[in-house]
């Protein structure tokens, strides 16, 4: 832990007078709504962005890996400050990922990281977005 209190302490305090902190819930730029996701570490926070009626759910340090993660999203995980609050926290928002076939953009996850969740079983099944190519006609 001393390494990660001495990185936070390195970026974080040169920009304490900018840090606004954000509750859950709060809409704080418009389109995009904080929520609550706690366990992997104090605070944790994934982000709901809405644009034109379709949201897009960031979700950061949810979930390491599309496949062991999603699937056993009851698996506690070495890197989380509260492995079971996490483990509790990952099966209930994914379940509402699923359920409201809302998309997410994971950065743990392989390239493009963006995708849906579906139930599966105990857990669920991720699905990443299609791979679309745009050739540069000119070449």
């Amino acid at each position: 832990m001393k390494v990660f209190v001495e990185g936070a302490r390195k970026n974080l305090l040169p920009n304490r007078d900018r840090i606004v902190f954000v509750k859950d819930g709060q809409e704080f730029l418009p389109g995009i709504q904080a929520v609550a996701a706690p366990g992997h570490t104090v605070g944790h926070t994934i982000y709901m962005i809405t644009s034109d009626g379709k949201s897009l759910a960031a979700i950061g340090d949810l979930t390491h890996h599309q496949v062991l993660l999603v699937e056993r999203p009851r698996i506690e995980f070495a890197y989380d400050t509260d492995p079971k609050l996490s483990a509790n926290t990952r099966v209930k928002v994914l379940d509402m990922l699923a359920s409201d076939r809302i998309p997410l953009l994971a950065y743990h996850f392989s390239w493009p990281g963006i995708g849906h969740v579906a139930k599966q079983g105990d857990g669920f099944r991720y699905h990443p977005a299609p791979l679309r190519m745009l050739l540069d006609q000119k070449a």
